[in-house]
């Protein structure tokens, strides 16, 4: 193998292994939203900076799973490339969102377009004396 080719195949090793350990830290990712949304838990805390003995539900739960669990561990955090962390804000609202737009969708395949017959049981729900109009 000529150096061209050594460097290319050391490239595309090192591709391979960032592409994995992204993967890696984003699963956790979502773990740690899935874990909050589920428990109905706020994520931010009120200081999350690194010497922050609380640094909110996401950031704690995130360190939680990193500490238990070796491949979390060698891609999260302090080993993780400078910006890419996946704890910012942004992140967090963004995997919040996506979780949210999936449950979304499950919701309206489960209704199979009855939307007005879930409305109204939801409505009858809440006053079972309330008599509703229906216009089709």
């Amino acid at each position: 193998m000529n150096e061209k080719q050594s460097i290319m195949t050391l490239l595309s090793e090192q591709i391979v292994k960032s592409q994995s350990d992204y993967q890696t830290r984003l699963n956790a990712s979502i773990e740690c939203a899935y874990f909050l949304l589920h428990q109905r838990l706020s994520f931010r805390g009120h200081d999350e900076c690194e010497s922050s003995s609380n640094q909110g539900n996401y950031l704690e739960f995130l360190h939680f799973l990193s500490r238990n669990n070796k491949t979390n561990i060698r891609v999260t955090f302090s080993e993780a490339p400078g910006h890419n962390k996946l704890t910012s804000l942004n992140i967090q609202n963004d995997i919040t969102q996506a979780v949210a737009e999936e449950i979304t969708n499950v919701i309206i395949k489960d209704l199979d377009d009855s939307l007005f017959s879930f409305l109204i049981d939801e409505s009858r729900d809440i006053s079972i004396k309330e008599q509703m109009v229906i216009f089709l």
